[in-house]
């Protein structure tokens, strides 16, 4: 065990309540250890009474946002009718789209009615559903279908029922694909070592939990158990968190129609393709977006490497899918709208294989499976598929065709293969460009956009709003009394509080405007084409839904906020000046009594000086 220790040898509470006999362990990726969850573990007396687990468990929101927590709910805990599982979430101000409350399969399975109504309700009120301890054999019982569960749990002996046999293997592929159509995802429990790790990732698991991917975080040395890592609260926080995005979010790039070579190919040696190597990864090098990356390779590749039909695949591990995003040859345009299963085709084949492969004749091939829109009566085609992998990250495949059998040589499936190396690696990189610039222009405590965002990218939005002559609603909004929050409750209580508030404030928006989290208790609402009135609809909408929000702690009044609005370019030529009018409708909406929402009333309110500004925090 390693960290500070917190804590006595008596249970007892931190000042947000999360108490600290509840372990947490980490729920992560098996391919980078991404960490997208943390499963709550009672500790001590927590274990001989439920309701006390969960309800000392949830407050561990405060911690373990925007992660999704998994917390228990037994047969015990459902069958109490006087356990409100909503206001206990309530109370600690647990987001209902980040607890995920956990049911047993055999509890599911033995009380039916039970279980549907109170899932039913839960589902209702945004959270989300794990249905656990799901032994081999799932897809003859009732449950996973029954309850639609957004997640579902392995039991940890499906590590080894998989090493048995094709018929197992077989049939988590089939769990694999029927829970991706139901949006499930998959976690399996007992990965023990790397071995067993990689031996999933190629049957297509994508989550885990166990001792070889992270031990269960404690907060206090005291209830501690063997393998438990005692950690301090900042620990949660340097561990970053992978938020899982709702099912093909990041697959909306329409597929790349792309033209072979025509006429004139003749073969390419060894030099002219060491060449044309080269200058693919130059121009590759030089790219940020997947999508010309990808058409690099669709350009480069059938110049080297002779084909009548082309195509690179986006693995969508959500879904667990693959898209088309390159396709060239008339007999592809089937594929067009079409998404293909991980685990059918020879492609999702070789691509869940992880390795280059010469197909010879893709219709006596054991996983073949038609294209449609071909003649399946008179094609006869070889195929090569070289997945495309960087590191841990499977990120796509790509597929060449030619007309007859035997027609590939395993010098292009070389060449293809080296293609697809370099291809990989320029994605990932543009990928981590994109994470990168995403955290740069990101509040890491509410997910709300940042300042910089504002330096950088306010005064473009402010241009495009000039020539299309329609207007900005600017909306500065600063919390009342947040330094009696972190006085009395902590700071814990007071980041709890503001990823509250974020999550609010971003739930009242309409696609296409920003929320900024301008300060530290300071929200800047940026609305595109607006007048006073949707101005004032949004800025009351926030003021309602933050009144709603839970109480940091005793003694500490509702969440109110001070709102001032304004509008570009009525009320300043640049948007700084069109905040400072805002700020200063803010401020006198603080002085006014809190609570409250003023309009700039015309285009010059001074901003206050600083000593005004002191009073009104």
């Amino acid at each position: 065990m390693r960290g500070p220790a917190l804590g006595n040898n008596e249970p007892e509470e931190d000042s947000a309540g999360f108490s600290t006999f509840i372990a947490l362990q980490p729920v992560m990726d098996l391919q980078d250890r991404a960490v997208f969850g943390y499963e709550a573990l009672p500790r001590a007396s927590m274990r001989e009474d439920t309701r006390k687990f969960v309800r000392g468990a949830l407050p561990a929101v405060q911690y373990t946002s925007p992660a999704v927590l998994f917390v228990p709910l037994t047969a015990d805990v459902l069958q109490d009718e006087e356990f409100d599982p909503f206001s206990t979430a309530d109370d600690v101000g647990a987001a209902p789209g980040e607890v995920a409350w956990v049911i047993a399969e055999a509890t599911a399975l033995e009380l039916v009615e039970l279980v549907e109504r109170r899932v039913a309700k839960l589902r209702e009120r945004g959270f989300l559903i794990a249905l656990a301890e799901v032994a081999p054999g799932v897809l003859g019982r009732r449950p996973v279908g029954d309850l639609m569960p957004s997640f579902v749990m392995l039991d940890p002996t499906y590590t080894d029922y998989v090493s048995t046999g094709i018929r197992a293997r077989a049939e988590l592929a089939g769990l694999l694909a029927y829970c991706a159509r139901l949006n499930a995802h998959v976690i399996l429990r007992g990965i023990d070592d790397d071995a067993i790790a990689q031996r999933l990732i190629g049957l297509g698991v994508r989550l885990g939990i166990g001792p070889h991917l992270g031990s269960p975080a404690v907060l206090n040395a005291a209830a501690a158990e063997p393998g438990d890592e005692v950690v301090s609260p900042a620990w949660f926080r340097r561990q970053g968190v992978r938020v899982l995005t709702a099912p093909g979010e990041a697959l909306d790039a329409p597929a790349l129609v792309a033209k072979l070579p025509t006429v004139g190919h003749l073969p390419v040696d060894a030099q002219g393709f060491a060449w044309s190597l080269g200058e693919a990864a130059r121009l590759m090098q030089a790219e940020h977006d997947p999508s010309r990356i990808l058409q690099v390779t669709a350009e480069r590749l059938p110049l080297t490497v002779r084909a009548d039909r082309f195509a690179i695949f986006e693995a969508d591990w959500d879904r667990y899918r693959l898209r088309a995003r390159v396709l060239a040859g008339e007999e592809l345009e089937g594929l067009n709208e079409m998404d293909i299963s991980m685990d059918r085709g020879i492609t999702g084949w070789a691509f869940l294989r992880g390795y280059p492969y010469n197909c010879p004749d893709t219709r006596s091939h054991s996983e073949a499976v038609s294209i449609p829109g071909q003649d399946e009566s008179t094609l006869e085609e070889s195929l090569l598929v070289v997945p495309l992998i960087a590191g841990d990250h499977r990120l796509g495949v790509i597929d060449m065709w030619r007309n007859g059998r035997s027609q590939f040589t395993e010098e292009d499936l070389e060449r293809c293969a080296l293609f697809g190396y370099i291809t990989a690696a320029a994605w990932r990189n543009a990928q981590l460009y994109a994470e990168l610039e995403l955290r740069a222009m990101t509040d890491t405590l509410t997910g709300l956009l940042n300042h910089r965002w504002w330096d950088e990218l306010a005064t473009r939005e402010a241009a495009l709003s000039s020539r299309a002559g329609t207007q900005i609603g600017i909306l500065l909004i600063d919390l009342d009394h947040f330094k009696r929050v972190n006085d009395q409750c902590g700071h814990m209580a007071g980041d709890a509080l503001l990823r509250n508030v974020g999550r609010a404030i971003q739930g009242t928006l309409r696609t296409g405007d920003a929320a900024v989290r301008y300060g530290g208790e300071e929200f800047l609402l940026m609305l595109h084409n607006t007048d006073e009135m949707g101005a004032m609809r949004v800025a009351e909408a926030v003021r309602e839904v933050l009144t709603k929000l839970p109480t940091p702690g005793n003694g500490v009044p509702r969440v109110t906020a001070s709102i001032g609005v304004a509008f570009f370019p009525r009320h300043g030529a640049v948007l700084d000046q069109v905040v400072n009018v805002a700020d200063a409708a803010m401020y006198r909406a603080k002085a006014e009594g809190r609570d409250r929402i003023v309009l700039a009333p015309g285009p010059a309110i001074e901003p206050p000086p600083a000593e005004r500004r002191e009073a009104a925090c």
